[in-house]
């Protein structure tokens, strides 16, 4: 074991917060296969596992690429997304499967990776893209358009 090191997991760049409408279509677009949960959040990770020789000893480097989150409060074990009607259902049970319907479940997990991106939202290191914020501003410039 001493010819070999083991780094990681390491985070490539500061996780990312969306509503969970933002974050299904944001997993839907990076093809995601699954989501994770933990601790009232849903987590999208994708990572990598890179190895080669530091030192002369062989090491292997847990690399996370992309992470990203919302907050959802309790676990559920399927995530749907119309697409037709651009809606998103955080769900127990597939009441309603159409043509358009995407289906991503839900993993309940604490591994090393999303303990690692928790560690990261715990210190206030991660960027927010609040959809309520982008709205709000979106009317006040409607509102602004419309007193001229």
């Amino acid at each position: 074991m001493d010819q070999i090191i083991y780094i990681g997991p390491v985070m490539l760049d500061e996780p990312e917060e969306f509503s969970l409408d933002e974050f299904v279509r944001q997993a839907i677009a990076l093809e995601a296969e699954r989501l994770f949960y933990s601790n009232g959040r849903l987590f999208l990770v994708d990572y990598d596992t890179l190895h080669g020789i530091i030192d002369g000893k062989f090491a292997i480097v847990e690399l996370i690429s992309y992470a990203s989150f919302c907050e959802v409060g309790d676990y559920r074990s399927w995530v749907l997304y119309y697409g037709n009607d651009d809606t998103v259902e955080y769900v127990n049970k597939i009441k309603d499967i159409r043509g358009d319907t995407t289906i991503l479940p839900v993993i309940r997990t604490n591994d090393r990776f999303i303990r690692k991106i928790e560690e990261y939202i715990s210190k206030g290191r991660y960027r927010s893209f609040s959809k309520t914020g982008r709205i709000k501003e979106r009317v006040v410039r409607e509102e602004k358009i419309e007193l001229r």
